[in-house]
């Protein structure tokens, strides 16, 4: 019978799990608002898993959730919790962090992922696409507001590596924009 910590865990990438993570999230939602501190979201998708499982199989789409997660657990600090939502989707929660920080924290998680194929020579290249959003301080965002903006600013960062030319993105600006947002379309190294 497993214990209640491996209820909360993630059988394939041993992160958290998504109902874990929203109790984190709304807890940290409402110390933030308490503390007046800011809270900032990453919510990240691996892309192409599908032709990952289909090119090279599904223990290779495994491995590449699993690098997925490797890198995302080293990156994070003590306090930050990180998760499994579903499928290809994670989750970061960076209590005290700004939009700012987070954004390039984004950027360079995803500068990161790119080199997994370092470790991992089978996967070839893999990438992401990340939303961010956050809770300025003072602010009376609940948890649910936090989520459903990093869901559109991912779901916005998914669309823009549709337009020609474009790369995959970080997005951190308006959920629908005309592309004069604060967007990365590269990644720096350092992390925080």
């Amino acid at each position: 019978m497993p214990n209640a910590t491996e209820l909360f865990l993630d059988g394939l990438t041993g992160l958290y799990n998504r109902a874990y993570f929203l109790d984190r999230l709304s807890e940290a939602a409402d110390a933030a608002q308490e503390k007046k501190l800011a809270l900032s979201l990453l919510l990240i998708d691996l892309d192409n898993l599908f032709l990952i499982n289909h090119e090279k199989g599904r223990p290779a789409g495994d491995r590449a959730l699993q690098a997925l997660a490797d890198t995302l657990r080293r990156s994070a600090h003590e306090h930050e919790t990180v998760a499994r939502m579903a499928g290809d989707q994670f989750a970061m929660l960076l209590p005290g962090t700004s939009l700012a920080t987070a954004t390039q924290f984004a950027r360079a998680i995803r500068s990161l992922i790119g080199r997994a194929h370092e470790v991992h020579p089978d996967l070839g290249a893999i990438d992401v696409c990340i939303g961010v959003s956050a809770r300025p301080p003072g602010d009376a965002w609940e948890a649910a507001d936090l989520l459903q903006l990093a869901e559109l600013r991912l779901t916005s960062a998914k669309r823009s590596r549709l337009r020609p030319g474009a790369e995959q993105q970080v997005w951190a600006g308006p959920p629908e924009s005309s592309g004069d947002d604060d967007v990365d379309e590269g990644g720096g190294s350092d992390l925080r």
